[in-house]
């Protein structure tokens, strides 16, 4: 049945009563940002169904018995302050070949008062049919009718492929168990009746044997010796049998560790690949830094460059001619100075020698001389000298031709702030200088440009380092490989290959083993018959004959028919992973399911058209893999209903895709399914590709919706605000 609409009712983070989508034919496509409620629609359909939401806490879908009021949306429980508040989904499914519509709902309330929360155990289910042709409508009561109405909405077998999360497609589609791929060959085939005649054909085989092996003892010439020897067959077979499980085990493992190599080798590429720019991004950083640290320096030295190269002079050399003139005046000025004292010590002592005519050089003392001044009498003649007469001044004139004369006119050249030395050594530092002070304007340039060079040489690592570092990013995300993994798969790529030729020889060993111990059986059958005497009647020879021709038909039967189911579903499926990767220019390759050593389990491969193995397999092209084998289990059944009465719901299933993946997927899914549902972040933040879904005309398109929260995403922590707005796109 297709589905026509669904409505949600204050479920989760679709609060309020007016939360639907209506679907048509074709890709309906539900478009948000990661966070913004897609996984709570798809939550919506599932509990419709099967009364359980996906759990974030614990990984794992859980019953409305354990989740309770984390159905209700917060936003209700915040608005009412009392009373009853009530949560429901409602699914609405029309057969267009019966023209009746069936309905299908869920319930879940709770009651509060104040802080007060009281929550029930249960949710309520309401299934009801509309015929459309008489326009009359019940309500379903019977569990086993309801049941029966869900299982023709969506039959289990099938459900796995239909209605999945872009997580599950990993465990859904494992290569690796056997049993994945038998389930798959059961929703294509009736695979699981050669499975009942093999059964039959190994009781059949088996019984025909003891009843021949106790008709030849009965015959037998030595019954005692026919005992021993059917005692010995007995444990030879017992022996076999155990063997075989032993070498079937070692198959099992052999397979498992030829499937790890295969997966490690798809990777192996990669993981070189990521090895090997890991270690050149190391290599670059540890340059970055060195010049960093080079770059660093130089920024320093140049502030020191300031004094140390003497740069602060710059701009100088007119002060320096300044100095060389007021230098010279001032040496001019003291020499000048330091002549007027010579001329006149020269005058004074010209002026001693007159005076020494008169008498000896200090006569009479300044004591006496200082006395006749101020009594105003030569006490050497007796006669009066009044002050200021001449001679008064003479005998004054005795006074300052003493010693002290000549000290006086040294001080009169000497001064209290005699900086010659000093202002000698500046201009003979100023001389030093000046042809550091030429050369500054070369040595800034010639700084600044090492400074460039330096910068330069940093930026271009920095660039290579961060082209480095983007396409790391990029190979590590697509690949789902951290360096680390890398590293492990490397490594872990040659153990198990020394694994799988290990194994291949213990395989081989057992084998011998086998065949040693089936020629020990086949002499005893011989040793067995060789004592018969008369004949075995014919009717038990050819029921034995029959019985194991029809054993080893049975069991060659079922090989070839599951083989030929395999290679049907490797033709559907590399018809859809052609569509998915029709746009995308890289080498696409083609879908091989290659049986292991145990014969029970396949591993795909993507060869070229010569057969030859293409080792790239990224996540991409591994979930690509996946979801079309997924469609090639439901497009192979063509003469079933599937594709036509049972909708795809798929949550972010093109999570690890390209832009070219994602519009040949939504392509794909649009041909191969009459209708599907699916929820993507791609088309949210890439509005050329939104709108190419919408004008694609290869794309069978259906509804397309916007879906965004009413608050921000910085308050998305208090959501007790938090709804959710529906915006229909076409």
């Amino acid at each position: 049945m297709l589905l026509t609409s669904i409505e949600l009712n204050n479920f989760m983070c679709y609060s309020g009563m007016d939360n639907r989508f209506d679907f048509t034919e074709g890709i309906n496509v539900i478009i948000g940002d990661n966070g913004y409620g897609k996984s709570k629609l798809y939550d919506g359909f599932y509990w419709v169904m099967y009364d359980k939401c996906f759990d974030t806490s614990i990984k794992t879908f859980s019953y409305t018995s354990k989740l309770k009021k984390a159905i209700i949306s917060d936003k209700a429980i915040f608005d009412i302050e009392e009373g009853k508040i009530t949560a429901s989904v409602i699914l609405t499914f029309h057969n267009p070949e019966k023209r009746d519509v069936v309905i299908l709902e869920r319930r879940y309330s709770i009651k509060k008062d104040g802080d007060k929360i009281i929550e029930d155990e249960k949710s309520e289910e309401i299934v009801s049919k509309k015929d459309l042709e008489f326009m009359n409508a019940r309500i379903e009561k019977d569990p086993y009718e309801i049941e029966r109405i869900k299982r023709y909405i969506l039959p289990d077998n099938v459900k796995p492929y239909m209605w999945f999360q872009g997580e599950q497609v990993e465990s859904i589609i494992d290569f690796n168990k056997s049993e994945t791929l038998t389930d798959a060959i059961n929703v294509l085939s009736n695979i699981s009746k050669f499975d009942n005649i093999i059964k039959i054909a190994d009781e059949l085989e088996a019984s025909s044997e003891k009843e021949y092996d106790k008709k030849r003892r009965d015959l037998s010439k030595d019954t005692n010796k026919s005992e021993q020897l059917s005692i010995d067959k007995e444990k030879l077979e017992k022996k076999i049998k155990e063997l075989e499980k032993e070498e079937m085990q070692l198959r099992d493992s052999s397979s498992t560790a030829e499937e790890k190599a295969d997966s490690k080798l798809n990777k192996l590429e990669e993981a070189q690949t990521i090895r090997r720019l890991d270690q050149r991004r190391k290599d670059l950083e540890k340059r970055l830094g060195e010049v960093q640290a080079e770059f660093d320096k130089e920024q320093i030295n140049l502030h020191k460059k300031l004094f140390t190269n003497r740069w602060v002079l710059k701009g100088t050399e007119a002060l320096f001619g300044e100095y060389n003139q007021k230098y010279e005046k001032y040496i001019s000025s003291k020499l000048q100075k330091k002549a007027l004292a010579n001329a006149k010590f020269e005058a004074t002592n010209e002026l001693r020698k007159k005076l020494q005519t008169r008498l000896p050089l200090d006569v009479p003392e300044p004591i006496h001389i200082n006395r006749m001044l101020e009594e105003e009498k030569c006490l050497v003649c007796d006669r009066e000298a009044p002050k200021g007469s001449e001679a008064w001044l003479k005998i004054k004139e005795l006074l300052y031709t003493t010693e002290d004369d000549n000290s006086k006119i040294e001080e009169e050249v000497k001064t209290n702030f005699d900086f010659e030395s000093e202002f000698k050594k500046l201009y003979q530092n100023g001389l030093g200088l000046g042809h550091i002070i030429k050369n500054i304007d070369n040595d800034i340039q010639n700084t600044f440009l090492r400074k460039e060079e330096i910068e330069s040489k940093r930026r271009t690592i920095l660039e290579e380092f961060e082209k480095i570092e983007k396409e790391l990013r990029s190979l590590t995300a697509q690949s789902a490989m951290t360096s680390t993994e890398a590293f492990d798969i490397l490594n872990g790529y040659t153990v198990l290959n020394e694994q799988v030729k290990r194994f291949a020889t213990q395989i081989a060993n057992q084998t011998h083993l086998i065949n040693n111990k089936k020629k020990e059986l086949d002499q005893i059958n011989k040793d067995l018959s060789s004592l018969v005497v008369g004949e075995i009647p014919k009717y038990l020879e050819e029921k034995r004959t029959v019985l194991n021709e029809f054993y080893q038909v049975a069991h060659s039967t079922r090989k070839r028919v599951f083989q030929k189911l395999v290679k049907m579903l490797e033709e559907e499926a590399n018809k859809h992973y052609q569509n998915m990767i029709q746009r995308n220019l890289s080498a696409r390759g083609i879908i091989k399911l290659k049986e292991l050593t145990n014969g029970k389990n396949y591993m795909p491969e993507l060869v070229d058209e010569n057969g030859n193995v293409l080792h790239q397999l990224n996540t991409g092209n591994i979930i690509l893999i996946k979801l079309a084998t997924i469609m090639a289990i439901i497009s192979a059944r063509k003469a079933s209903r599937d594709t036509d009465l049972y909708t795809l719901i798929t949550d972010a299933p093109m999570s690890v895709f390209g832009d070219d993946y994602t519009l040949g997927f939504c392509k794909t899914v649009s041909q191969v399914y009459k209708q599907s549902i699916i929820m993507s972040k791609e088309f949210y933040r890439n509005e050329t590709l939104r709108r190419e879904l919408l004008e694609n005309e290869e794309i069978r398109l259906g509804k397309v919706y916007m879906i965004t929260p009413t608050i921000p995403e910085t308050d998305r922590t208090n959501r007790k605000s938090l709804a959710t707005n529906i915006k229909a796109l076409n």
